[in-house]
């Protein structure tokens, strides 16, 4: 049998249950009195049928008893109804229970002691008035279950004691429906119990529903942007509002009678309201901007929407409609849009842009006209990063990008269209259009990388950058936005093979470079049975402690002839050529075994190419590895970044689902970069968010990347999930990220990527740790 305390922990919050308890008390209360006085008549008419034959001195305790008992049950009721005790609900319930069991105790014994001795109209009369009063406590005591309870044993347990002394295969018959009965009206009152519950859970709900619609509709009188507009057969304002006159700028006895079409900024959208209005069209979300303020930050924009009606009494025709203001929407998507196209960091059109702006330009040259495309790298960039950390490179970046910029801005290249944008990292572009595009792609290449002879300073580091450039031209090299966009690279390629700090113009032959991707990927399809590559593991950092709890398998490239071959290179074409898969399969295999070494129960982190996590063959290598090795797979985490969910999301997420099951982890990688990650985070309960290292480098120098990083952590905390920054590099970073409730970390400052022995997961100490940092 379930009790009231069980009921309320399983079903209302621990924060409801005085709340609940004091509920189910008062509702108890309102029957009392109804209660007492059908307590009092059956005690009554017990009186009348023992009289003269029982002992009086034990009537009358019998009745003095019931008549103590039900008083003070009255007195309980009437003392928490009017205010007077304002005990703990928990107090005032155990009140009520010891009453219970004083009511039972007294009709129970009375059954028990004299059933035996009356005769048969007596034991029908004591046996109807016991049963009247257990179903009469089924309903009266119904939300106290508890206290029902005892009352309804108590009394049954007196007339089955009774009916025991009745030595008949009826009376036994008796015992067995009564206690059937009594057990079935204690578990209708527990029932009752639960929906009252429930009920009045639902009241609350939805009144506090009600309460938060009756407050958004007053705020809405109050401050709605939505205004009645009327206009005469001419099209001009009528019956003007103090509201809309607010809204409009003007006294509403100066917009009384004038043209509305004449409210807006000229445009095609005010053309459309105008050739609306005269033939006499409905309008609908029509998005106008306000002619005040046109073209500037504090531009209004209003979303109109109508239609032609008679006015009353007349046959002229009119219009009436609603007008929104839609201002704080548009520049929302005007946000949206420029964030679209252009790069955060150097305010530069992006790649997206750019594609966009080249596809036109190719589209619409005509001859003579030609197109040059200039894809410039800055030299050496990755060691900038790498010495002086991401906030010193983003600051060199965007100082490059304001000298090219500047220097575009100045080469006087008279009548060219001209564009440059940041495609990715330290890669920008420029498309000239002219007659002698070719002659001024040269000049300009000349001056952009005279443009990086000074250094740039940067936090106090003085820097010498240079930047490379390969140019292509169409018609001459390609006339397809791809194809050009090749053969630039290309040209590229080959003015960093020729010493860096130069250009180079695209001449066939160069594709040599394509030759030389095809030879790494064709090493690389040797690279495992040669023993070539090896996996190294970073630490990840619990930012409470800054004790290692794991460590994150990061793939490494020895080649025989190249040296170490960086992921970037040979982890795309493994992807493209498909051999990420037999690769990913060796990765599972030996970070797994690597891990079922380690003695401290240190979990281990997988990255799953989005290539590998469509492969049929994935779940059964995990399966098998996991039994090969015998390692717990709670210490097993994979990590996939959005890409993954992309295409294919279903049966991705059935994958994800699967890996579930087993027990393994799943992580999403790269937060934030990709695509639609809240609608990910919904489609599929991550265990961990890794929050990209892009935010955490600006964290000290960029307030949106610390209110990125920030909102993530704070998500991930409601939904349940961990939250692990990386590329973690100084002291304020990890701070900051304490601060904000991040749990896990890891980067250059607790340790960088090192093969397994540099780190010995098997015997890891605090004092180790420490200086296995400081080396690192």
């Amino acid at each position: 049998m379930v009790s009231q305390n069980a009921i309320l922990r399983r079903a209302v919050a621990p924060e409801l249950r005085g709340w609940v308890n004091n509920r189910l008390i008062s509702a108890h209360i309102r029957i009392v009195r109804a209660m007492v006085i059908g307590t009092l008549f059956n005690a009554a008419v017990l009186v009348a049928c023992l009289w003269s034959r029982v002992p009086l001195l034990e009537l009358a305790l019998f009745t003095v008893s019931a008549i103590a008992a039900c008083l003070h049950r009255q007195w309980l009721a009437e003392g928490v109804a009017r205010g007077r005790r304002q005990k703990r609900a928990d107090k005032m319930a155990l009140a009520f229970e010891l009453n219970s069991l004083w009511l039972g105790l007294t009709f129970g014994v009375l059954s028990l002691r004299f059933f035996a001795q009356v005769g048969p109209d007596g034991k029908i009369l004591m046996a109807i008035c016991a049963l009247a009063q257990i179903a009469a406590a089924a309903y009266t005591i119904r939300t106290l279950p508890r206290s029902a309870s005892i009352y309804m044993v108590a009394q049954a347990l007196g007339l089955g004691l009774g009916l025991v002394q009745t030595p008949s295969w009826a009376a036994l018959g008796s015992i067995a429906v009564l206690a059937s009965a009594t057990g079935l009206l204690i578990r209708m009152t527990h029932t009752a119990h639960d929906l009252f519950v429930t009920r009045i859970l639902s009241d609350r709900e939805l009144g506090s529903t009600t309460r938060t619609v009756k407050l958004l509709l007053n705020e809405y009188e109050e401050s709605g942007s939505d205004w009645i507009v009327e206009l005469d057969p001419t099209g001009n304002l009528a019956k003007v509002s103090a509201r809309f006159a607010r809204a409009a700028g003007e006294p509403a006895a100066i917009l009384d009678g004038r043209s509305f079409v004449d409210l807006f900024a000229p445009g095609d959208a005010r053309s459309r309201l105008a050739e609306a209005l005269a033939a006499r069209r409905p309008l609908r979300n029509e998005l106008l901007e306000l002619a005040f303020g046109a073209g500037t930050e504090s531009a209004r924009w209003w979303s109109v929407n109508g239609r032609p009606c008679y006015e009353s009494g007349t046959d002229n025709i009119a219009y009436r409609g609603v007008i929104s203001d839609v201002s704080s929407q548009r520049l929302a998507e005007n946000r949206v849009r420029h964030m679209a196209h252009f790069d955060s960091l150097t305010g530069l059109p992006n790649r997206a842009l750019f594609n966009q702006v080249l596809t036109e330009v190719l589209d619409e040259r005509q001859d003579p006209s030609g197109v040059a495309l200039l894809l410039i790298d800055v030299d050496h960039f990755k060691t900038v990063n790498d010495m002086y950390g991401h906030p010193v490179g983003d600051g060199v970046l965007r100082e490059i990008a304001a000298r090219l910029t500047r220097t575009l801005e100045l080469s006087c290249l008279g009548g060219t269209r001209q564009m440059i944008a940041r495609l990715s990292g330290d890669e920008f572009a420029i498309v000239l259009s002219d007659e002698d595009a070719c002659d001024h792609a040269v000049r300009l290449a000349e001056l952009l990388i005279t443009s990086l002879d000074d250094p740039i300073t940067i936090d106090g580091h003085e820097l010498n950058t240079a930047i490379s450039l390969g140019i292509a031209l169409a018609p001459q090299h390609a006339a397809v936005m791809q194809h050009l966009l090749s053969n630039a690279d290309i040209a590229l390629y080959a003015a960093k093979n020729g010493g860096r700090r130069m250009w180079e113009m695209f001449a066939p032959g160069m594709d040599e470079a394509l030759h030389d991707r095809h030879t790494l990927a064709r090493d690389l399809r040797h690279a495992i049975s040669r023993g070539e590559l090896e996996l190294f593991i970073q630490p990840l950092v619990e930012v409470a402690t800054e004790a290692m709890t794991g460590y994150e398998a990061l793939l490494r490239w020895h080649h025989p002839t190249r040296g170490m071959v960086p992921p970037d290179q040979f982890i795309p074409i493994a992807e493209e050529t498909g051999l990420i898969v037999p690769i990913g399969e060796w990765v599972i295999r030996t970070a797994l075994a690597e891990a079922a070494r380690w003695p401290g129960g240190q979990a281990i982190a997988i990255n799953l190419s989005p290539v590998q996590f469509s492969s049929p063959n994935l779940l059964p290598v995990i399966v098998q590895a996991l039994a090969e090795t015998q390692l717990d797979p709670a210490r097993v985490e994979f990590e996939i970044t959005e890409s993954v969910l992309l295409h294919n999301s279903e049966a991705n997420i059935e994958v994800l689902n699967r890996l579930h099951s087993l027990g393994l982890k799943v992580a999403l990688d790269d937060f934030g970069t990709g695509y639609a990650s809240l609608n990910y985070l919904l489609t599929f309960p991550f265990d961990k968010i890794k929050i990209d290292r892009r935010f955490v480098a600006d964290l000290a120098t960029r307030e949106d990347s610390r209110a990125i990083v920030s909102a993530v952590i704070r998500l991930a905390n409601e939904l349940g999930m961990c939250t692990l920054a990386e590329g973690v590099e100084e002291p304020d970073q990890l701070e900051h990220l304490r601060q904000q409730g991040c749990r896990m970390v890891q980067g250059w400052l607790f340790g960088k990527a090192l093969p397994t022995a540099a780190y010995h997961p098997v015997a890891i100490t605090p004092v180790l740790q420490t200086a296995l940092r400081r080396q690192a």
